[in-house]
């Protein structure tokens, strides 16, 4: 049993326990942190960028209709890219 005059031993004090984790930092809050965000973040990276290259040759060629839904795809998977990059994991 404590009395009044014993404290016990603090580690950090109450702000410690809201302070941000390592990988929500910097430039690694927007890097996965799995195995499987990377997985993604590594396959929608490539898928998005070859489309996004198809859709500047279809505007390169005049092909506007190809080009529309191109960009529209090439948007979608950026958007992927930067879920899976932002999104933890939960333990």
């Amino acid at each position: 049993m404590t009395g009044r005059g014993a404290k016990k031993k603090r580690t950090g004090g109450r702000r410690a326990n809201y302070a941000p984790t390592v990988d929500q930092v910097g430039y690694r809050k927007y890097l996965p942190s799995g195995w499987a965000n990377w997985l993604g973040f590594c396959l929608f990276l490539f898928v998005g960028g070859a489309i996004t290259i198809a859709s500047i040759t279809y505007i390169a060629d005049g092909l506007w209709a190809d080009s529309v839904a191109a960009v529209g795809m090439a948007a979608a998977m950026m958007y992927m890219v930067y879920l899976f990059g932002t999104t933890r994991l939960r333990d």
